[in-house]
């Protein structure tokens, strides 16, 4: 809804950076496979389109069931901020305190950026599927599979993001290096797939 307290006004730029990007990277991601599902839906059944019956079914219950993986992902997101956030809140009295209250930031901002990365690993591991549709569709859906590819390239490039943006809070230097390479590789595939299929449904 767009109508929201008043008392969320007050909040940071950093708690609306962070708790609203991932949330929305996931819903984009959803709403680009869930376009590309309606393409091959409306594309199922075309007798112009026979030919296609063989690529829809094996297409769509893969996108339905990624879609739901992805659906609960826009909460989670959420709720792994507001984890992170409680952990902000933690005492530092004396040592101990501090050195746990630092163990659980950093547990919270690996959880912030498994969020992202799920999204990255579902999305990404749909454009196999979005390459089929672009082979055999229903042509006059056109203009739905390009908004469609957009969608996924943008929800998996909001969610490499937010994981960079929380990847500068984590201490481990190792564990940050090695999810920003993971991060990086799937954002380079996602970006070559997307930039493939639009290429090739303009020809």
């Amino acid at each position: 809804s767009i109508f929201f307290p008043y008392t969320t006004l007050f909040r940071s730029k950093q708690w609306y950076q962070r708790r609203v990007r991932g949330s929305v990277s996931a819903l984009v991601t959803a709403l680009g496979l869930a376009l590309g599902q309606m393409t091959g839906w409306m594309t199922y059944g075309s007798k112009k389109h026979e030919g296609a019956e063989k690529t829809v079914t094996s297409v769509l219950p893969v996108l339905h069931r990624t879609i739901d993986q992805i659906t609960p992902l826009i909460d989670a997101d959420a709720m792994a901020f507001a984890n992170y956030l409680v952990a902000q809140k933690m005492p530092v009295t004396n040592e101990e305190e501090t050195l746990r209250k630092q163990e659980a930031l950093e547990e919270a901002l690996l959880t912030i950026v498994h969020v992202p990365m799920k999204i990255m690993e579902l999305g990404c591991g749909c454009w196999n599927q979005i390459e089929e549709l672009t082979a055999n569709y229903n042509s006059s859906l056109k203009s739905d599979l390009q908004v469609a590819i957009k969608c996924l390239e943008a929800g998996i490039w909001g969610a490499y993001k937010n994981i960079m943006i929380n990847l500068d809070d984590v201490v481990n230097d190792k564990t940050k290096q090695e999810i920003a390479a993971k991060a990086r590789k799937l954002l380079e595939s996602s970006e070559t797939m997307s930039g493939r299929l639009l290429a090739s449904l303009e020809k």
